[in-house]
């Protein structure tokens, strides 16, 4: 009888303990012990870490990102954190979400969120962030899904800017974003080397951008 009741309490113990596992990788990284989320900067910062989803990887050095809107997700990069003071959202219509990322040739991240854009205005959302940031050549389309992506690269000031634009082509909605590396001074020759490199690096993430429908 003594054998039986001391089984129970073991099954009892882990059952309890297995739930407390669970109930544990089902929290939000913001609901955490902050000892138990991983050393990174973005998980760091109070405010950063109520955007972070999880603190599974979506790839190698980036974590599931969701919008204050709720209508957009992306990778967030690691050593990304998110300016409190200058983060703007207006219910689900308007959102800016300025990032600065730690790393030696010190990059920043700009993300404007409309909701009111529309796919057969296009030509107008681009022509007015070619003036906003000063940019007054051609750019590339890459449709995927639902949504269109077009993206450029430019010199300017001694910063090297990776911009675009992506449409939602299923709903309403678009994104700027400007991805900006310093290349000034003795900063110059790394971006140099590092331009092929940079490139692939910030289309992937801005293919990372997706729209959230209310379908889905």
């Amino acid at each position: 009888m003594k054998y039986f009741i001391s089984v129970l309490l073991v099954l009892s113990i882990v059952t309890l303990g297995g739930c407390g596992m669970g109930q544990d990788q089902n929290k939000k990284p913001s609901e955490m012990n902050p000892e138990d989320l991983p050393e990174v900067r973005a998980f760091q910062d109070e405010f950063t870490r109520d955007f972070l989803q999880s603190t599974e990887e979506t790839r190698d050095g980036y974590y599931p990102f969701l919008s204050g809107t709720g209508k957009y997700k992306m990778d967030f990069p690691a050593g990304g954190e998110i300016d409190d003071k200058m983060y703007s959202i207006k219910e689900k219509g308007y959102e800016e979400v300025p990032v600065s990322i730690k790393d030696g040739n010190g990059y920043s991240i700009q993300i404007s969120y409309y909701s009111h854009h529309k796919v057969d205005q296009i030509k107008s959302y681009l022509d007015n962030f070619k003036l906003l940031v000063g940019y007054d050549g051609d750019f590339k389309k890459l449709k995927k899904d639902d949504q269109s992506l077009f993206y450029a690269n430019f010199k300017s000031k001694g910063f090297h800017n990776f911009i675009g634009y992506i449409q939602n082509t299923k709903d309403m909605g678009g994104i700027e974003v400007v991805y900006e590396i310093d290349c000034r001074d003795e900063k110059e020759q790394v971006c140099a080397e590092n331009r092929q490199s940079d490139e692939e690096r910030v289309m992937k993430w801005m293919k990372s951008i997706q729209f959230i429908n209310g379908s889905e």
